[in-house]
């Protein structure tokens, strides 16, 4: 039989044509032109499965903060022309990291970047937008990839953002005087939110739903937009993961304390100057090296790691660009966030965040034990009021959860972790929770994350490895990011670990959905997470720390219950309560 090699020839030249226009496709998708005709080139990744994705990283959101915009509000990002690449992290915002306990500065100024993560086709409909703030009080952290990728939430049909913001003195520092009203960091994320509103539907993404969802300080930050004017209509949902501005280390500043440190910060990088001459310091503090800005955090704790947060967020004199004018607490108009659909929810051990490195470092443990009237109100936030006032509060915790002395030690530190876990993170949520269902608007569902997975984070807050204390805080993260594989490279997913996973992503994605965790169009196997209405509230429990060999049937990992650590926040409600009439009206149930 005669070979055509015409007709031969005619198909190869065909196929070469389809192939080629399947790569321009392919690569097409990952040219994005922006609403003001620029060009962003992403890159192709898959998700933990395979599913293929597109990644945007290192996408510029404002004018880098540098010279004399150090100390500054972000300043939108004008119009470029042409292509950019975007296939890289950016780096992160330059950072001294307490809780690794080590004195290494890394990062750059140059920092005020965001991640976009996209399926690969996106589909037709508009996808529901999350955009993630990390922790870190404020003070460390990132949205890199490596860390808070898309691995596993891009499992699912939604368009991912993560961002950097401005951390620390360079993010928070505040005159509390129009020179450096403060609060940078924050007005860094609102910056986010107003550019995924102005150009998330060209990846596909709905900017009428977006989900704000961050933890730790994180999740204080969600609660922060859910109080300001200025993110008014910028967030259709919310969730915060332990954190509200009620938590200690989270609420404002009281007046003239960030000056103080604003000045204590000036004369340590030698700009002082006479009077209260603010312009002239900031000058001089601009042409610092930012790593001499941030170096300085560790000289503003007054013992180990406290104050937690030495630069949080601050009250504004009023002017026009202000994100905060008033405490959270004499808001007196209903703030827009009660009228979004919101989760919240703390981890079980959240204190480990502390005590694991008491339980671990005997110097450490010696000190506090030794210097426990001296220090407890360093480390809860309360050491603002005077002598007398703090070892009445001191008093009253030591007889709550010291009744039988202070014998805490690694085998018995439940008393001690559930205080800490209670003064920093349960009394403020609780507290915000007790608000938002006096006047609630939207639904509102809670969770406890309760789990013995095979890794925990009290590992990484010094906490002796193969050991476990309990659901420290940030132990949630691993099953919503792969952050895992940087820090517990060795653990080994259970098979309640990997259900877990799969069930979170599942519960949050359909919040970013529908504002309901619930799946709501067609059938589910989830368990139902019903919301609370009323206080004290009903929430569900996420998790086990059974061993699946401890029982014949598999626990549940989504079990709905009554009165969320009820006994503990009633102690902390009542304390608040109870202050001396004569504190001062900004300092009165503040602890």
């Amino acid at each position: 039989m005669a070979i055509d090699w015409t007709l031969v020839w005619l198909v190869a030249l065909a196929l070469c044509a389809l192939i080629e226009a399947a790569r321009a496709r392919a690569s097409q998708g990952m040219h994005v032109q922006m609403p003001h005709g620029g060009w962003l080139v992403g890159r192709h990744r898959t998700a933990h499965s395979g599913r293929h994705m597109r990644a945007f990283m290192g996408v510029p959101y404002a004018v880098p903060p540098l010279g004399e915009l150090r100390f500054r509000a972000p300043v939108e990002l004008p119009p470029w022309q042409g292509e950019r690449l975007a296939v890289k992290d950016a780096p992160v915002c330059m950072q001294r990291d307490p809780f690794r306990r080590d004195m290494i500065i890394e990062g750059s100024e140059d920092c005020l970047y965001l991640n976009v993560y996209t399926p690969d086709p996106v589909p037709a409909e508009p996808l529901p937008v999350m955009i993630w703030f990390h922790g870190g009080g404020w003070q460390c952290g990132a949205g890199i990839s490596s860390f808070y990728g898309p691995d596993f939430l891009l499992e699912h049909d939604i368009v991912l953002v993560s961002a950097n913001f401005r951390l620390g003195p360079l993010g928070f520092l505040s005159t509390e005087t129009l020179d450096c009203p403060g609060n940078n960091g924050l007005k860094d994320q609102l910056q986010v939110l107003h550019w995924v509103r102005d150009n998330i539907a060209v990846f596909g993404g709905d900017p009428n739903s977006v989900t704000v969802f961050g933890e730790s300080a994180g999740g204080a930050s969600v609660t922060y937009h859910m109080l300001s004017e200025k993110s008014r209509g910028l967030m259709h949902r919310a969730i915060a993961q332990s954190g509200t501005y009620f938590n200690p280390w989270a609420q404002p500043a009281h007046k003239g304390v960030a000056a103080q440190r604003a000045l204590k910060l000036s004369e340590l990088l030698n700009c002082t100057v006479a009077g209260e001459d603010w312009a002239a310091r900031l000058n001089c503090l601009r042409a610092k090296r930012a790593e001499d800005v941030v170096a300085t955090l560790y000289d503003m704790f007054v013992w180990d790691f406290d104050p937690m947060i030495p630069f949080p967020p601050v009250i504004e004199p009023e002017h026009e660009g202000a994100f905060l004018t008033q405490r959270p607490r004499e808001v007196a108009q209903r703030p827009h966030g009660q009228a979004l659909p919101l989760m919240i929810g703390v981890t079980a051990e959240e204190g480990l965040l502390k005590t694991a490195a008491l339980l671990n470092l005997p110097h450490l443990m010696t000190e506090f034990k030794s210097s426990f009237e001296r220090l407890l109100p360093v480390v809860l936030n309360y050491d603002h009021h005077e002598d007398e006032k703090q070892q009445e509060i001191t008093r009253h915790i030591e007889n709550f959860y010291f009744k039988a002395g202070h014998n805490y030690n690694k085998s018995n530190h439940q008393n001690l972790t559930d205080l800490i876990s209670d003064g920093w993170f349960v009394a403020g949520v609780d507290e915000y929770l007790q608000l938002r269902l006096d006047d609630q608007l939207a639904p509102t569902y809670v969770y406890l994350f309760d789990h013995k997975g095979a890794a925990s984070f009290s590992e990484i807050f010094k906490g002796a490895h193969n050991e476990f204390y309990g659901a420290c805080h940030a132990e949630e993260l691993q099953y919503l990011f792969p952050i895992g594989q940087e820090l517990f490279v060795s653990a080994v997913p259970t098979r309640q670990d990997l259900e877990l996973r799969d069930l979170m992503l599942r519960l949050w994605v359909n919040f970013a959905r529908n504002g309901d965790p619930n799946h709501i169009n067609g059938t589910s196997n989830l368990p139902t997470w019903l919301p609370t209405r009323t206080y004290p509230v009903q929430y569900a429990r996420l998790g086990s720390k059974l061993d699946l060999d401890e029982t014949e049937t598999p626990p549940s990992l989504l079990r709905m219950e009554v009165s969320l650590l009820q006994h503990r926040a009633d102690f902390w409600r009542e304390l608040k309560a109870h202050l001396p009439a004569d504190s001062p009206s900004q300092h009165r149930n503040e602890l």
